[in-house]
């Protein structure tokens, strides 16, 4: 008996959420950049979201291998597990940002050579969240439109999650905007959470998609 191929995507994208969900719940929060840096939680916290992050990456490739979709989707989930790929590194060095945390104690948040790892992190973040988020954007939408991926019923929660997620860094640490820190939790609960529904939501495939590349076929339905 065949296994069902969507088991593979389905059990990588609620696992890799609900890692990443617990990670970001438990971040260190309501302190400066370098109390949160020794906080006992830092490291455990961004493993789990580095985990997870990486468990949904390879969910959205088993996804591509797995679901047929049509040429605009999978442009769109391409470009997400690219960037995604940029999301993990970045994640990499932001859990490693720990090791700065003395330098930082005696110095400012943009630390340059006193902090290279906290220093490169935050910039990285800055450069690579907004076009993730833009393609993630892309990938929802058109997942949901196309009734392949996620569902309308979900489809704020991911639109709000990667809004925040592509504006928040130039927000809060670019233009040191008050308040807009409260995008962090938004951003990172609310993507996780897309990810484990999406994972679970019963997918209604138009019955006229064929193959990864093919078209869909005019028994779509409408």
């Amino acid at each position: 008996m065949n296994r069902d191929p969507s088991r593979t995507w389905r059990a990588l994208l609620v696992a890799g959420g609900l890692l990443y969900f617990v990670g970001a719940f438990f971040h260190p929060r309501g302190m400066t950049m370098a109390d949160m840096l020794v906080d006992p939680a830092w490291i455990p916290a961004h493993a789990a979201v580095f985990v997870g992050f990486a468990l949904v990456t390879m969910g959205l490739v088993s996804f591509r291998r797995s679901v047929p979709v049509s040429p605009t989707m999978d442009r769109w989930l391409l470009a997400t597990l690219v960037l995604a790929v940029l999301q993990i590194i970045e994640m990499g060095l932001h859990t490693m940002a720990y090791v700065d945390a003395g330098a930082l104690a005696h110095g400012a948040l943009h630390g340059g050579l006193s902090t290279p790892v906290l220093t490169t992190h935050i910039w990285l973040s800055t450069l690579a969240f907004t076009p993730f988020a833009v393609a993630f954007l892309g990938l929802i939408w058109t997942g949901t439109r196309e009734r392949v991926f996620g569902s309308p019923w979900i489809l704020w929660l991911g639109m709000s999650g990667a809004v925040a997620y592509g504006t928040v860094m130039w927000l809060a640490f670019i233009l040191q905007i008050d308040g807009a820190g409260v995008l962090f939790p938004i951003a990172h609960l609310a993507v996780p959470l897309w990810f484990i529904l999406a994972g679970v939501w019963p997918s209604r495939q138009p019955v006229g998609v064929s193959g990864r590349a093919g078209e869909v076929g005019t028994s779509k339905a409408g």
